[in-house]
């Protein structure tokens, strides 16, 4: 019976992640090379997540601020890098 609760709670985590709808993506150039993106969601509370890749380094995550739905969150990539994509995070 564990096994089947544990499944049950694992689904309904799931679709509470499927719940946030992001759109809006922006890409744009920050001062001295930084990479800059935003996004907005809906359906919860969010952070942005930025997919970061800095050559000799690789490829990191880095997160912007949190805002309540409807809002625009907006992150940035370390000097030197490129964002490779922006989404929503539920938080």
């Amino acid at each position: 019976m564990t096994g089947v609760a544990g499944a049950s709670t694992a689904t309904a985590s799931d679709s509470s992640a499927t719940a946030l709808s992001c759109s809006n993506r922006q890409y744009f150039p920050g001062s001295l090379g930084h990479a800059g993106g935003s996004v907005r969601c809906t359906g919860s509370a969010f952070v942005a997540k930025a997919t970061c890749f800095k050559r000799g380094y690789g490829t990191y995550y880095h997160y912007g601020n949190r805002v309540e739905t409807g809002g625009t969150s907006t992150v940035w990539c370390d000097l030197d890098a490129t964002m490779e994509y922006v989404t929503g995070l539920s938080s």
